[in-house]
């Protein structure tokens, strides 16, 4: 990096920013449980952003390259000319890049094999049943050395872990066989049985959608929503007030903004907080060299801060950039027994959920839900919901139980009403 910094000073640019992460990975790959490959990878990826401005310094274009390790410095010095050209082609309105952050952290040698046996000892724990059976999965786990560089001033590195499992798993019902593929991502201080436990959770979805039958169509259902897909449903309320939407209209929030009148509905408190346990976002700075902070983004239904980039939140004259790696959701005021006192749809699997962030429309095809009829519990599939969140926002309940999917605590389940179910006539 201290070449390319070299070369930088000496090409008469407006501004740069460098971001290098270095990756060293521990790779294990299975077929059902016996070790088919075990790979280790280091790699360095280096970004570079340059910036060009016009002569009165209204105007700031830029342009974004990964420099390679094998580049000779004439070649890298080309590479900044071309980028050059390319940033006076997309002009946009002058921001300035953070400045004067320092921190730094030494590199850490983390023990990745002992990692990689902690999460390859939970799953071979699981032993195949009657119906189901591990057909094959892959382990991940990594360490991340991370430098944000630029000429304003911004010194920065630290350390970061994460792994990721990826696991298929088929499941044979009589003459039926479905295939459910889940992943897991998590910190490197998810302990095992955490890991084992969310596995057999898999197994036993597994087997009830080997069972399940094409649910009917219903009108104006009481319908649950519960499972990972819960992320998505409230990262929208992220998205919405993030500065780059608001500053092209493409949403209309604003902060102090009231966005849950009603007097029958759990109201959303969604805070954003630097570190939580066994989470692969924990990072001191994004990207651009902001620091992370803990700090509220919707109070008990009302925004109150604002999300974004350096770029957006300028325009639209922020004193500061908010930035953290990880999101709580507080809980209800409903347990998930109080809401399964009535009949309902449980829809705790979707084969693509989905959330337009700018129409507010939500919903997808499922594939595994649990309908109680008033007497008993049915495994059903192939339906599907369309809903808005404008229209579900003053009739909502959350669970008081939540649960943690790597990055985001959520409530565990969502109580919806009056939804039209799309399925068999």
């Amino acid at each position: 990096m201290e070449d390319l910094i070299r070369i930088l000073q000496s090409c008469h640019l407006d501004d740069y920013q460098i971001v290098q992460k270095e990756t060293v990975s521990h790779q294990a790959f299975f077929i059902k449980q016996q070790l088919d490959q075990h790979r280790i990878n280091t790699v360095t990826h280096t970004k570079l952003t340059v910036y060009v401005d016009n002569e009165d310094k209204s105007k700031r274009g830029s342009s974004t390259k990964e420099i390679y390790p094998q580049e000779t410095e004439e070649e890298i010095r080309q590479d900044i000319e071309n980028m050059k050209f390319n940033a006076l082609l997309a002009m946009n309105p002058y921001y300035p890049l953070v400045a004067k952050q320092t921190y730094h952290e030494e590199k850490e040698e983390f023990d990745l094999v002992d990692a990689l046996r902690n999460v390859i000892s939970a799953v071979q724990s699981i032993e195949d049943t009657a119906t189901e059976k591990i057909n094959s999965y892959e382990i991940f786990v990594n360490r991340d050395y991370i430098k944000v560089v630029n000429s304003q001033g911004v010194d920065i590195a630290y350390n970061k872990t994460d792994e990721m499992v990826e696991i298929v798993i088929n499941s044979l019902n009589k003459d039926h066989e479905v295939e459910v593929y889940h992943m897991i991502e998590a910190g490197a201080d998810q302990k095992a049985e955490a890991i084992r436990q969310d596995i057999m959770e898999v197994f036993k979805k597994a087997n009830d959608r080997s069972k399940a039958i094409p649910v009917k169509k219903m009108h104006k259902m009481h319908v649950l929503l519960s499972g990972s897909d819960l992320k998505e449903f409230f990262n929208y309320f992220a998205d919405r007030i993030n500065t780059q939407l608001i500053y092209t209209g493409m949403s209309q929030n604003k902060v102090h903004e009231q966005i849950q009148k009603g007097n029958e509905t759990d109201k959303i408190t969604l805070k954003a907080v630097t570190k939580l346990p066994c989470s692969s976002m924990n990072m001191p700075y994004n990207g651009e060299g902001v620091k992370a902070e803990d700090f509220t983004v919707l109070d008990n239904g009302e925004y109150v801060n604002y999300l974004g980039n350096q770029m957006y939140s300028y325009y639209l004259h922020l004193p500061s950039v908010n930035f953290a790696g990880n999101f709580i959701v507080e809980g209800g005021s409903k347990t998930i027994a109080q809401m399964k006192q009535e009949p309902y749809l449980d829809i705790v699997q979707f084969s693509s959920f989905q959330v337009d962030v700018i129409t507010g429309d939500l919903g997808g095809e499922f594939r595994l839900a649990y309908y109680y009829d008033g007497e008993k519990v049915i495994p059903v599939t192939a339906g599907s919901i369309t809903v808005n969140m404008n229209d579900i926002l003053e009739h909502m309940y959350l669970s008081k139980e939540t649960k943690q999917y790597n990055n985001w605590v959520v409530p565990q389940t969502v109580e919806l009403f009056g939804i039209d179910v799309a399925g068999q006539e």
